[in-house]
C-alpha cells in the first residue's frame, strides 16, 4: 500500500480529504465524544504551519489511515517531528498505524531528522517499580476509570511496540491546594468543546466504571465460605 507525504493541512485531492474527514467523524461518532486537545490532535490542527501527513491509501485510493507530524524546531530549523494525529478505517487494513509510523520513521531520517517523538498518552505511564505518591495514584485511578472511553493505557501500550527511549513528562505546582484548579484547567483545555450532554455522557461512563471496578474488588476482598 503506498503512502506519502501529503503536504501541509489537509490541502489535496477531494476524494482523498473528504476520507480523512469521514474517518475521524467515524471515530468521534463511536466514543458519543468530542475529540480530545490539548496535547491530543484533532483535524483542526492538520492545517497548521509545517505539519506533514502521510496517508495508507491503497490501488482503488481508498484512505486505510492517516497520521500527521508536528516540526519540531531549534535555532530556527526543523530537528525533529512529533505524531500528533492518528486515525484508522474501522474496517481497513490493521496494520495501517503500524506501516505509517514505521515509514514516517525512515523517511524523516533519511531527510536527516534527529528525532521522531511519538507524542505522549495522557494519564499513562511506564512503571518503573517504584511506588507512587498520592497524586500520581489518583491519576493512575483516573486513567483506569477512562480507560474504556478514551483508551489512553491502550495508545500507551501500542507506542510501546516501537520501542521508544521512554522521557517523562512532569508538572510543576506550588502546592496541593492548587490541584483542583489545575485539574479543572487541564480538563477543559483536553475537553474544549464538551457540552452539557456530552458532559453528562462522560460523567454516567465513568461512575458505571468506577462502580464496576467497586464491585470487582469488593468480591476479591470478600472471605470465601467452605
Amino acid at each position: 500500500m503506498p503512502g506519502g507525504p501529503a503536504g501541509a493541512g489537509l490541502v489535496g485531492p477531494y476524494a482523498i480529504t473528504d476520507q480523512i474527514r469521514s474517518i475521524s467523524a467515524e471515530w468521534v461518532a463511536d466514543k458519543g465524544l468530542p475529540e480530545m486537545g490539548f496535547t491530543l490532535g484533532g483535524l483542526e490542527e492538520l492545517t497548521g504551519d509545517g505539519v506533514r501527513c502521510l496517508l495508507a491509501v491503497d490501488g482503488d485510493r481508498t484512505v486505510h489511515g492517516i497520521t500527521s507530524w508536528l516540526p519540531v524546531y531549534a535555532d530556527g530549523e526543523v530537528v525533529g517531528w512529533t505524531l500528533d494525529f492518528m486515525r484508522r478505517r474501522t474496517h481497513g487494513f490493521r496494520g495501517s498505524m503500524e506501516f505509517l509510523i514505521a515509514s514516517a520513521a525512515r523517511q524523516l531520517q533519511a531527510e536527516g531528522a534527529r528525532f521522531l517523538s511519538l507524542s505522549g498518552a495522557p494519564l499513562a505511564r511506564l512503571d518503573r517499580g517504584e511506588r507512587p505518591r498520592a497524586v500520581q495514584r489518583l491519576l493512575d485511578l483516573t486513567g483506569q476509570v477512562m480507560e474504556p472511553i478514551y483508551g489512553f493505557r491502550s495508545l500507551f501500550a501500542f507506542k510501546s511496540k516501537f520501542q521508544p527511549e521512554y522521557r517523562p513528562m512532569f508538572m510543576a505546582y506550588p502546592d496541593s491546594a492548587a490541584l483542583p484548579r489545575i485539574a479543572n484547567a487541564v480538563s477543559r483545555a483536553y475537553l474544549t468543546h464538551l457540552n452539557a450532554r456530552q458532559g453528562l455522557r462522560l460523567a454516567t461512563k465513568m461512575i458505571i466504571r468506577a462502580r464496576g471496578r467497586a464491585a470487582r474488588t469488593a468480591e476479591l476482598d470478600s472471605p470465601k465460605g467452605w
